[in-house]
């Protein structure tokens, strides 16, 4: 008989894990798989395991300084992701999580008439050594010189740093508490509330001018400031974290209509090869694959564009490559500017 797979993630509450278990620098070490002196000598040089670099992240392509923990440093920073992934995360939290998506985040709102959209700038930069240190001498009830040490492990340059595996899940425990305020608020006034990383999306029949002052005055307690807030109304498509949604469904987005448009006007083109046509579908099938996710397998259209994908490869297994291959017919595609509209790409 086959054991059933160990569940790896959100595992306890907090109040069960090993972080309020009065930890010793050797109980830390020893938690992390390495020996207290080891920690120590990481800390001194610390400068030696980090990598600097700007670069361009992220859905919206902004350019972040980041510094990338290597070496012994990306080790346990990976250990402590670990160990705090076990931890149970609230319903509202929908990154950084396990099975949890964008769409997921998009789908909590179906159905809602008004749409707020909170922003909190600089998330991780303002999150600094100081915030780390209270939450794991106050709030984990960690001794002073165990917080110290911890927080020596996980901050650079004193504050959380762009690059690390430990900052998404670190960051929202460290501010769990402002989040729940903003939670207990919504629930309160028959709102819902999700968080993507620091995008807060706010929904229900009627979101009052009142109440978006006193979200952005708990975000302020907190040391942080919202910018990008958007009101919006379920009248025509409404976009939450990159995913649009209509009414009670989630729908696909306009650039993701013309690849799949664009996939099939490429594949019906004269004179191609046999290798040119297995490429032109293996692009199609990535497209009409998300189409499928974004509107769900189970639904009409998903079900029609899995019958689509399944005539796809049934014509791609028919067709005999050659070495030589021309470009991509769809390399150079470039997305269109269209209108949303409910029928499938195909039609």
């Amino acid at each position: 008989m086959k054991r059933p797979k160990e569940q790896r993630y959100e595992r306890y509450d907090f109040k069960d894990s090993p972080w309020v278990q009065n930890l010793t620098q050797r109980d830390l070490a020893n938690l992390l798989g390495t020996s207290k002196d080891r920690l120590e000598a990481i800390v001194n040089d610390k400068d030696k395991w980090i990598s600097r670099r700007v670069q361009e992240i992220g859905r919206k392509r902004k350019l972040r300084e980041l510094a990338v923990p290597t070496g012994k440093l990306r080790q346990i920073h990976e250990r402590l992701k670990f160990h705090l992934n076990k931890i149970k995360q609230p319903t509202y939290l929908f990154s950084p999580r396990k099975g949890h998506s964008q769409r997921d985040n998009a789908a909590e709102h179906l159905g809602q008439n008004h749409f707020l959209s909170l922003d909190i700038r600089q998330f991780y930069p303002s999150t600094t050594s100081e915030h780390v240190f209270q939450w794991a001498h106050k709030i984990a009830g960690l001794r002073p010189d165990v917080a110290g040490l911890l927080t020596h492990l996980v901050t650079i340059d004193g504050k959380m740093p762009f690059g690390s595996p430990i900052s998404p899940v670190l960051t929202t425990h460290v501010h769990r508490r402002m989040f729940d305020r903003i939670y207990d608020i919504c629930e309160q006034n028959n709102l819902r509330m999700s968080l993507w990383v620091d995008d807060l999306t706010i929904s229900g029949n009627s979101i009052r001018g009142e109440l978006v002052e006193e979200f952005r005055s708990v975000v302020r307690s907190s040391g942080f400031q919202t910018h990008k807030i958007r009101f919006r109304t379920g009248a025509r498509p409404v976009t939450v974290t990159g995913v649009p949604i209509e009414g009670e469904r989630v729908i696909a987005p306009k650039a993701l209509h013309m690849r799949v448009h664009e996939g099939y006007e490429a594949l019906r083109a004269a004179e191609l090869s046999d290798a040119d046509r297995m490429a032109a579908i293996d692009t199609l099938l990535s497209a009409l694959g998300t189409y499928r996710y974004y509107l769900g397998p189970s639904s009409p259209e998903g079900r029609q564009a899995s019958n689509r994908m399944h005539a796809l490869r049934q014509r791609r297994a028919k067709l005999k490559p050659i070495s030589q291959t021309k470009p991509n017919p769809l390399s150079t595609w470039k997305p269109q500017v269209a209108a949303y509209n409910t029928e499938l790409p195909w039609s």
